[in-house]
């Protein structure tokens, strides 16, 4: 169960997204539009959002395939009432990840970007996404270079310096570890250099 406050202003993420620094902006829609590239264009997959934020991933995937059934799992309500307004035709839970009330073998496409490093318990979240993933189905991880996020933060000058809420450290090699699947891809975020240099990765893993 997760215990550590959210830092989640409203509107938080939208105001990301549309940023008047070209910097911030470019570095948040490249990480969104990497993951819509993981996605199979195979029609009538059930794909899951999970920490879907105010919306704005699930409304990219719908763009690309409006075939497939989305579902979108998040904590906090302010959040949720946004990504209902962004994608009507979805599906939401509000909820824990450690805890998801779906059945097992039942995803085709599980995305979650940015929020792991958010969650307590965060191996408890990776086997329910596990559990939940179908045979075959893809589970796409992003999370970010805490060393060279703050100091990205420092230069531009956002605030809070350090994020209060990324209680928790990832690299790649500790990633693979707590999730144990097959890697299909792993790149680092936004410009598909090696981890120790860029601010986040993307890992796409295959059960």
């Amino acid at each position: 169960m997760q215990t550590t406050p959210l830092y989640m202003p409203e509107d938080h993420m939208d105001d990301l997204y549309n940023s008047n620094n070209f910097l911030v902006r470019y570095v948040h829609l490249n990480r969104l539009k990497n993951i819509v590239k993981t996605m199979s264009a195979k029609e009538a997959l059930n794909v899951l959002d999970a920490g879907c934020g105010e919306g704005h991933l699930l409304q990219l995937l719908e763009e690309k395939n409006k075939n497939n059934n989305y579902y979108g799992i998040d904590l906090t309500t302010e959040a949720l009432n946004r990504a209902k307004e962004r994608c009507p035709r979805a599906k939401f839970i509000q909820g824990d990840l450690s805890k998801i009330a779906i059945e097992d073998n039942f995803f085709d496409f599980i995305v979650c970007t940015e929020t792991l490093e958010h969650v307590d318990t965060y191996q408890e979240a990776i086997n329910e996404f596990k559990r939940i993933l179908k045979p075959g189905g893809y589970l796409v991880l992003t999370f970010p270079n805490e060393f060279w996020w703050t100091v990205s933060r420092f230069l531009l000058g956002r605030r809070p310096i350090r994020v209060p809420d990324h209680i928790n450290f990832f690299s790649p090699k500790k990633m693979m570890k707590y999730v144990a699947l097959t890697v299909e891809k792993s790149m680092g975020l936004p410009f598909s250099w090696p981890f120790w240099i860029s601010l986040g990765q993307l890992i796409k893993f295959r059960k």
